[in-house]
């Protein structure tokens, strides 16, 4: 199979490049590892238990189990989409007193900080995979492959590169005149074969830049209603003691309404402890957490959902086990070799790297530097 671009990597950052390419009724195909498209962007029903499988899942009510905020005043490209596609979004509800677990065996602490904890936070009704689905309307089907992991790139000769891919199992291989890489620098390094090898500078580089959010676990909680908001708590949090370190409130809206409550969390434990301690084990002893800070309604949910993202091979290698650092992110190196590669993923970005703004930045200056050196041959 002959294209001229193939973008690799589904998430937001490849969906939004093929979004643009589209539009200027290029020629590409995209192809994303996973069996689903969003990458990092994952939205599950309230109540449903298998959120990897059901994205996109369309119920009531959705829940973030990966980004969820965006803010409109700074992130011009995500507002600009959220307008154009006509999304409905609201402020994150920080109203209330903010808890402070400091240490095992003290209460929490109510502060009320006399201003909003999180302010001009947004989150999109329908959770983030709204606006992947908003996307994808616009991609016609045929280009889009799923269960698609390249393996090796090739370089034939200047204005051609032979891609070699696993299609569900099975060996295939593309042509292109472009490769658009939507996905995290540190695994275009350690998982894709390069002939001839990627120049030594910037695979070092790629090696050293940490994925966003990759050492991270994230739970969510789902009541039958948000009864902290009636205690006159806020639903944040931050505890010493974990193993949750810090605690939103996540009830999703739905033309201004809220259904359920629900309660969202990031681990404070690195991923190898993670998986030592096992699923079930944090489960308890985060309900026991929440029981703590927020009373015992909240050691009873509805569903939990959990995903930790360092399990994931698709995000996160085994360099992704530190938490609390992050690295500077953006990059001006070309690899001579590669003329034709370009680099989507959110680490790419210079300005709002890491972030959903970040991906749509890096698509964007991806897909304007291939249209000028297409344009300058």
């Amino acid at each position: 199979m002959k294209t001229h671009t193939v973008i690799v990597g589904g998430g937001l950052s490849g969906l939004y490049a093929a979004y643009l390419l589209e539009q200027q009724q290029e020629d590409y195909v995209l192809i994303e590892a996973r069996n689903r498209f969003g990458g990092r962007v994952l939205s599950t029903s309230l109540k449903d238990t298998d959120a990897e499988t059901n994205a996109g899942v369309r119920t009531e009510g959705q829940v973030d189990l990966g980004p969820s905020w965006f803010w409109p005043t700074i992130n011009p490209r995500l507002a600009d989409l959220v307008k154009t596609f006509q999304l409905r979004h609201y402020k994150q509800f920080s109203t209330g007193a903010y808890q402070m677990e400091s240490q095992r065996g003290t209460p929490p602490q109510s502060i009320n900080l006399g201003y909003e904890v999180m302010p001009d936070s947004h989150r999109i009704e329908g959770g983030m995979g709204a606006l992947v689905e908003a996307l994808m309307s616009q991609l016609p089907a045929h280009k889009l492959q799923l269960e698609c992991t390249l393996t090796d790139l090739a370089r034939v000769n200047d204005n051609t590169y032979r891609l070699t891919t696993e299609h569900k199992g099975v060996p295939t291989t593309l042509e292109a005149n472009c490769i658009i890489f939507a996905m995290p620098l540190r695994l275009v390094s350690k998982t894709i074969a390069f002939s001839p090898p990627m120049s030594p500078t910037l695979q070092s580089t790629f090696n050293k830049t940490e994925t966003w959010m990759a050492s991270h676990a994230k739970a969510v909680f789902v009541y039958d209603t948000p009864f902290w908001r009636e205690k006159g708590l806020s639903g944040s949090a931050s505890s010493r003691v974990g193993p949750l370190a810090e605690i939103h409130d996540a009830t999703p809206e739905m033309n201004g309404n809220a259904s359920h409550g629900a309660l969202m969390g990031f681990m404070g434990i690195n991923g190898p402890a993670r998986k030592t301690a096992g699923d079930e084990v944090l489960r308890k002893l985060c309900l026991q957490q929440l029981e703590r800070i927020f009373g015992p309604e909240a050691s009873n949910p509805i569903t939990v959902h959990y995903v930790d993202w360092f399990q994931n091979p698709y995000t996160a290698t085994n360099e992704d086990q530190a938490m609390g650092s992050h690295s500077v992110y953006g990059f001006t190196q070309r690899d001579e070799s590669y003329p034709n590669v370009f680099y989507a993923g959110t680490e790419a970005a210079r300005e709002f790297g890491g972030y959903l703004e970040g991906a749509l930045e890096a698509a964007q200056n991806a897909v304007l530097q291939r249209s000028r050196e297409k344009h300058d041959k």
